[in-house]
C-alpha cells in the first residue's frame, strides 16, 4: 500500500520553536512512507490528509477552524489544543498554541504518535483530542561544569547538543540551567576568564587558555543558548563562584585549597580581595553584553562562593545594580543558603526581578514533599529547606531546586507518581517552578581537567550515540508529568513497548517505577546526615560505612522515620510512637526488592530471541536497585540490634546485628553479580579522596573487613561484672503472635558463678517458672510455653548467683513486669483527617478526625506548628466527642498570626501499638498547609 499524501497549512508568523515541531511531524510522516506537501489554505488542497497548525494570537486557518467549531482557543503561556475532525470531507488535525511553545508541544505530540502507527497506514490513527496548559510554568535541568574535558566533550559537539535539547523539549522541559563553579577546585570560579578578558583587568586570566580557545568557547555556548532557545527551552548561566580561594571550594580534590591564589593550570589568576567586585561587576556586564539572549541568571550568594560573610552585603549590592543598570527586566536567582536578609532586602530595594532557590531536600533526593521535619544540626539556618523564608506577606518567589544529582547519578530512573507528588509540593508558598539536576551531572568530578572522560557502559553494552540517550524515560517524567500530572500513561507506554515488545516493556515500566521509589527512601529513612552534601553522599554506590558507624544515621525526616538508635531505646523502653521504625523501614524495602526482582523475572521470560543491549542494561539496572533496597532491609535490622547491644550488652542482639550484617553483604554482592561486565570498571562520579568508590566491588571489600571486625569484636566481648551478684542485660518481648512460643534470651555474668536463671511467666493466673538453659558463655535461652486463655501476659527474670545473691529484670520484678501482647493485629487505626484550606488571625482552629479501630484507641495527637522548619511541632492530646464521634483538637488563636501559615498533621495509636501518621506519605503530603487570613 502506497504512503498517503498529508498537508501542512501553517500560520505566517511562527517562530522557530513551533517550526521545530512542525519539522518534527513532517520527518514522522515521511518515516511512515507518506508525502508531506505545504499548503496556504485548506480551499486548493487534494492531499488526503489535512494538518492545520497555527497560534491562538494570529487569525489564521487553525484559529479560525476552532473557532468555527466552537473549540476554545488555548490560553495562558505553552497552552495547546488539539483536535482530530474532518474538513472538506477528509481527516484533519488543527494544532493550536497559545505561543509558539504551545505549538511545539502541540506538534511534538503529534509527531510521536504519528509514529506509533503502521507504516502507510492511517497516520492520524493514535491521535487524541487534547487541551493542555502547564501544571507548572517552569520545568529546568541543570548541569555541573565540573571538569573541563567532560563539560567541552558536550559544548562543543552540535549534534549532541541537538538531541540532547530535543529530548528536553520533547518532554516539555523548558529551562537549563549551566553551573558554573562547585566545589571543583576552583574550575570556573569565576567563569568569565573562560569566554573572554576584560580590558580594564588585563591580570584576570584563566591560566593556559589561548584567545582562540576563548572565542571556540564564547561562538559554543552562543550556539548551545540558539539550540536551546529554538526548543522553547529558557537559557540560565549559573555563577556559583566569584572567587577562588579554596577550602569548602576545593572540594576534597587533594592539593586542590593549595592552588588557590596560585597561577594553575585550568584556573583563574588574577582575582583578589582588592578587585573582586570592580572586576565581577565588569565581567558580568561584558557578560551580558557577549551573550545577550540568556533569559536568566542564577547566582550562588554565601561564603562557598569565594565571598567572606563581611565581602557579601557590598558586593551584591554592587552586582544588583549592574543588572539592574544593563538588564533591569532580567531574572535572577539567588541560592538561598546562607543567604542574609540584608542581601534579600537590598534586592528588593532595587526592585530586581529576583525569587529565591532552595534545596528542596538537602543535597539529594529524598521524598517527593518537604521534609516534615529536617535534622537538627541545620534546623536554625537556611542550609537546606524552605527554612524561614516562608513568610507573609509574600515578597518574593520561591524556585524549588531538587538536588537529584547526589543521589539518582547514573542508575536509570523514572517515576511518574513521584513527579506528580513532587509538583503538587512545589505550589507551596504560590510556587510554580522547580529544577532537577542531569543525570551524570557529577560526572568526572575530581579528576584532572586533561583526562579523557570515561564510558559509562562497557563497549559491548552500549546501544546510544550519547550517553543522556539512556535517561529518556527521566526526562519524559519530569517533563511530562510536571507539564500535565494527568498526561496519559499511553506515552509512556508506547516507549516501552516499542523498545522491548509489550509483555517485556509492561515488566520493565513497572519494574523502574518499582526501583525509582529505592534511592529517594534510602535518602529519607536510612541516611547518615553527614552525606548531605552532592560532593559527600551517594547513595547508588555508598555502603553508608560500617555498622558502627550506619548504626548511629538519623535519616533526614526526623518526623516520619525513626532511627535504629531510638528504636532499640523504645524496645528497651516500652515507648510507643506513631513513626515508621527501622523495622517497618526494613519490610518495605525488603518487599519492594522482591516485587522489582519478580518484574525482572517476568521480562526475561517474556523476552524471545537474542535480547538488547538496552535490556540487558536496564534489568542490570533494577537488579542493582533491588539488591539495594535488600541490602538496606538487612542493615536497619543489624542497626538495632546493634544499638540494643550497645544499650544493654546483650550479646544476643549482638550475634543477630553480626547475623544481619552477614545478610547484608550478601545483598550487596548482589548488586557487585548484577553489574558484572555491564558497568565500566571505574566508575568516576566524585572525588575518590572523600570518599567515592569507583564500583560497588570496592565497597564490597569494605563490608567484608567491617563484618571481619565486627566477629573479631564479638569473640572480645564480654560484660565486665559490676558490683555484688548478676547483671541480667535482656532485650523485652513486647509482642507475638498467638501461634509463636516466647523464646526468652539474656546475657548473664556475675563475679560468682551464677547458679541459675529463671524466667516466669503470669497469664490470667499465678506466675509459672521456667529455667533458661546455658548455650554459651554468659548466655542463657528458653522456649516458654504461651500461657493459654490470654490476651497478654506478664514475666520477669532471676538469676541466682553461688553465693545466692539474686537479681530481677526488671529490677522492680512482679510490681512492674515486662508485658506481652499476643496479637496478629498489625494494621495501624483508620484516620479521615479534617482538610482545613484557611484559617483567621487569631481565632481558634478547631480540628477534626474521624479515627477508628477494631483494638480499640490508645490516643490521638494532633501536631501543628508555623510554615517555618525553624520550629518544632506542638502537641496536643484530641478528645472524642461522644455526641459526633470525631476527635477533636484546638489551635489557639494567639499561635494563629498573620506572619507564617499553619501546618499540621495527626498521630493515632491503637491499643496494641499500631501506629500511623496522617497525612499518609506514600499518598500525599504528609501534613496539611493552612493559608491565614487577616
Amino acid at each position: 500500500m502506497a504512503g498517503s499524501q498529508v498537508a501542512l497549512v501553517i500560520d505566517a508568523n511562527l517562530e522557530e520553536p513551533a517550526l521545530h515541531g512542525l519539522r518534527k511531524i513532517e520527518q514522522a510522516l515521511q518515516s511512515k512512507g507518506h508525502t508531506v506537501t505545504y499548503a496556504k489554505d485548506v480551499v486548493s488542497i487534494s492531499a488526503d490528509y489535512l494538518i492545520l497548525a497555527g497560534k491562538a494570537t494570529f487569525e489564521g486557518p487553525a484559529s479560525r477552524n476552532l473557532k468555527v467549531f466552537n473549540v476554545p482557543l488555548p490560553e495562558g503561556p505553552e497552552a495547546l489544543v488539539i483536535r482530530k475532525m474532518e474538513l472538506r470531507d477528509k481527516p484533519a488535525l488543527i494544532l493550536c498554541g497559545s505561543d509558539d511553545v504551545g505549538l511545539m508541544y502541540a506538534a511534538l505530540d503529534v509527531a510521536d504518535r504519528i509514529s506509533w502507527a503502521e507504516s502507510d497506514h492511517d497516520p492520524f490513527a493514535h491521535i487524541q483530542n487534547i487541551t493542555e496548559k502547564p501544571f507548572l510554568q517552569e520545568r529546568a535541568v541543570s548541569i555541573y561544569t565540573m571538569q573541563r574535558a567532560n563539560f567541552e566533550q558536550f559544548l562543543y559537539d552540535e549534534t549532541q547538543l541537538e538531541r540532547y535539547f530535543d529530548m528536553l523539549a520533547a518532554s516539555r522541559i523548558n529551562g537549563f540551567v549551566l553551573v558554573f563553579g562547585y566545589e571543583n577546585g576552583g574550575f570556573m570560579a569565576p567563569a568569565y576568564p573562560y569566554f573572554f578578558d576584560v580590558e580594564e583587568f588585563p591580570d584576570v586570566t584563566f591560566v593556559g587558555i589561548t584567545s582562540e580557545q576563548q572565542a571556540k568557547n564564547t561562538k559554543a555556548l552562543r550556539r548551545m543558548i540558539q539550540i536551546a532557545q529554538n526548543r522553547g527551552i529558557r537559557f540560565s548561566p549559573a555563577f556559583w563562584d566569584h572567587i577562588y580561594r579554596g577550602k569548602v571550594q576545593g572540594g576534597g580534590i587533594p592539593g586542590a585549597s593549595e592552588g588557590a591564589g596560585k597561577q594553575s593550570q585550568h584556573l583563574v589568576w588574577g582575582v583578589t580581595t582588592e578587585n573582586l567586585v570592580d572586576y565581577n561587576k565588569a565581567a558580568l556586564m561584558k557578560f551580558m553584553q557577549e551573550f545577550p539572549k540568556i533569559d536568566a541568571i542564577q547566582f550562588r550568594v554565601h561564603w562557598e562562593s569565594g565571598l567572606s560573610r563581611e565581602e557579601t552585603p557590598d558586593f551584591w549590592h554592587d552586582m544588583f545594580s549592574i543588572i539592574k543598570q544593563s538588564r533591569p527586566d532580567l531574572r535572577i536567582d539567588l541560592r538561598a543558603k546562607g543567604l542574609p536578609d540584608q542581601v534579600i532586602e537590598d534586592a528588593i530595594s532595587q526592585d530586581l526581578n529576583f525569587r529565591l532557590t532552595t534545596k528542596y531536600w538537602m543535597e539529594q533526593m529524598g521524598l517527593p514533599f518537604h521534609p516534615t521535619h529536617i535534622n537538627r544540626q541545620n534546623q536554625s539556618d537556611r542550609r537546606h529547606g524552605y527554612a524561614d523564608l516562608l513568610r507573609n506577606p509574600q515578597r518574593y518567589a520561591i524556585h524549588w531546586r531538587l538536588w537529584s544529582g547526589g543521589t539518582t547519578r547514573f542508575l536509570l530512573w523514572g517515576d511518574p507518581d513521584y513527579v506528580r507528588r513532587f509538583a503538587a509540593s512545589t505550589q507551596v508558598y504560590d510556587g510554580n517552578s522547580f529544577e532537577i539536576n542531569d543525570m551524570l551531572a557529577t560526572k568526572m568530578l575530581g579528576e584532572d581537567h586533561d583526562a579523557r572522560p570515561f564510558e559509562l557502559l562497557s563497549p559491548g553494552y552500549q546501544y546510544y550515540d550519547y550517553e543522556f540517550e539512556r535517561y529518556w524515560h527521566f526526562y519524559q517524567t519530569w517533563g511530562r508529568v510536571s507539564y500535565n500530572p494527568e498526561v496519559p500513561a499511553e506515552i509512556w507506554e508506547h516507549e516501552f513497548y516499542s523498545r522491548f515488545g509489550r509483555k517485556s516493556g509492561t515488566a520493565l515500566m513497572q519494574g523502574l517505577h518499582l526501583a525509582s521509589q529505592v534511592l529517594p527512601r534510602i535518602v529519607a529513612a536510612s541516611y547518615p546526615y553527614g552525606n548531605f552534601p552532592t560532593t559527600r553522599g551517594w547513595a547508588e554506590m555508598m555502603r553508608q560505612k560500617d555498622l558502627p558507624d550506619y548504626a548511629s544515621a538519623q535519616g533526614s525526616d526526623i518526623q516520619q522515620f525513626m532511627n535504629t538508635a531510638d528504636h532499640a531505646q523504645s524496645i528497651l523502653d516500652g515507648t510507643l510512637t506513631a513513626m515508621r521504625r527501622p523495622t517497618s523501614t526494613s519490610q518495605w524495602f525488603s518487599a519492594i526488592s522482591e516485587q522489582i526482582l519478580e518484574k525482572v523475572s517476568l521480562a526475561e521470560r517474556s523476552q524471545s530471541g537474542e535480547r538488547s543491549k538496552e535490556f540487558i542494561s536496564t534489568i542490570t539496572d533494577l537488579k542493582i536497585l533491588a539488591h539495594l533496597a535488600e541490602y538496606h532491609a538487612h542493615r536497619l535490622l543489624a542497626g538495632v540490634q546493634y544499638n540494643l547491644y550497645k544499650q544493654t550488652d546483650n550479646l544476643f542482639a549482638f550475634d543477630r546485628a553480626i547475623e544481619q550484617e552477614q545478610s547484608a553483604k550478601e545483598a550487596w554482592a548482589g548488586i557487585v553479580d548484577a553489574a558484572g561486565e555491564v558497568y565500566a570498571s571505574e566508575l568516576i562520579f566524585g572525588v575518590y579522596q572523600v570518599g567515592f568508590s569507583r564500583h560497588w566491588s570496592e565497597q564490597l571489600e569494605y563490608l567484608e573487613s567491617g563484618l571481619e571486625q565486627l566477629i573479631a569484636d564479638r569473640q572480645n566481648a564480654f560484660p565486665d561484672p559490676k558490683g555484688e551478684g548478676p547483671q541480667i542485660a535482656h532485650v523485652p518481648v513486647r509482642r507475638i503472635k498467638p501461634s509463636e512460643s516466647l523464646n526468652i534470651q539474656a546475657t548473664v555474668v556475675s563475679r560468682q558463678e551464677i547458679s541459675k536463671v529463671e524466667v516466669m511467666v503470669q497469664g490470667t493466673g499465678k506466675y509459672e517458672t521456667v529455667q533458661l538453659n546455658p548455650i554459651a558463655r554468659g548466655m542463657y535461652e528458653a522456649a516458654v510455653p504461651v500461657p493459654e486463655g490470654s490476651a497478654s501476659f506478664n514475666y520477669i527474670i532471676e538469676a541466682t548467683d553461688s553465693k545466692g545473691n539474686r537479681t530481677l529484670f526488671p529490677g522492680t520484678g512482679k510490681q512492674d513486669p515486662i508485658h506481652v501482647t499476643l496479637s496478629t493485629d498489625e494494621k495501624a487505626p483508620e484516620v479521615r483527617l479534617e482538610r482545613i484550606p484557611k484559617a483567621i488571625q487569631g481565632r481558634d482552629l478547631g480540628v477534626h478526625a474521624l479515627v477508628s479501630d477494631p483494638a480499640g484507641i490508645n490516643w490521638v495527637r494532633l501536631r501543628y506548628r508555623h510554615l517555618t522548619q525553624f520550629e518544632d511541632y506542638q502537641t496536643v492530646d484530641m478528645q472524642i466527642d461522644p455526641a459526633t464521634g470525631l476527635y477533636h483538637a484546638i489551635i489557639p488563636g494567639d499561635f494563629i498570626v498573620p506572619e507564617w501559615n499553619l501546618m499540621y498533621f495527626v498521630e493515632a495509636l491503637d491499643s496494641l501499638g499500631n501506629g500511623c501518621m496522617i497525612p499518609d506519605l506514600e499518598k500525599e503530603m504528609p501534613y496539611v498547609i493552612v493559608q491565614i487570613e487577616q
